[in-house]
């Protein structure tokens, strides 16, 4: 079984150039963090706003996808009226849950139920124009309730400003405060309240959620 994510980032044609180079090269530096501390992980970038990873611990893609989230999310950009909707939702993205047919990272080929369901599910949710953030797999059972862990989670990290993203992403990949005040040059309760803002305690009980699942038991 493998999890898979399907992304495209939104209004990314609003974008300066430079923007656009320095946001690429954001999402190369960050895949391979997420290689380094996932060694069962790929991701990559298509057509440049397009991207695709996978990764065979489930349990861990829902922590990777918020990862992604937050760090397009605090990117910063010039701001005008055509980059509004970057702003707010940064990054549109669907989870596949399932199995693979042929996973060949050399030869970049995937081909399964997993990538086939995130796939199909944002090429909808781009069409419908609902939401920004989905869960789908082939476990009857635990589509209710991952879907709406999806919508909810989503309408938190939505809500969230550039700041409270950036702290989120740290939080995420397990710093203490104490180091994310120092990377982000700000107080330690200035982290926490960024936090608290960002209803870290809602994310982090839906991790656990997510984290203790097992799919396989699951028909």
């Amino acid at each position: 079984m493998f999890a898979t994510i399907s992304a495209d980032i939104v209004s990314s044609t609003s974008l300066s150039v430079n923007e656009t180079i320095e946001l690429k090269q954001r999402v190369d530096s960050l895949f391979t963090l997420l290689k380094d501390r996932y060694p069962d992980f790929y991701g990559r970038q298509i057509k440049g706003d397009y991207i695709e990873c996978i990764i065979r611990d489930v349990s861990k893609v829902f922590r990777i996808a918020l990862i992604i989230k937050s760090c397009i999310k605090s990117f910063t950009i010039t701001g005008n009226k055509s980059t509004k909707d970057f702003q707010i939702y940064g990054i549109r993205m669907t989870i596949g849950i399932g199995d693979m047919r042929i996973v060949d990272m050399e030869q970049g080929i995937w081909d399964g139920e997993a990538i086939y369901m995130s796939g199909r599910a944002l090429e909808e949710m781009n069409s419908l124009n609902k939401g920004t953030f989905s869960i789908l797999t082939g476990k009857k059972q635990l589509s209710p309730s991952l879907q709406t862990i999806a919508l909810l989670t989503d309408a938190i990290v939505n809500d969230m400003t550039v700041r409270q993203s950036e702290v989120v992403y740290y939080k995420l990949l397990g710093f203490k405060e104490t180091d994310i005040a120092r990377k982000l040059d700000i107080s330690q309760s200035g982290v926490n309240k960024a936090a608290s803002a960002a209803k870290w305690y809602c994310i982090e009980e839906v991790l656990k959620y997510f984290e203790q699942i097992n799919f396989e038991e699951y028909d």
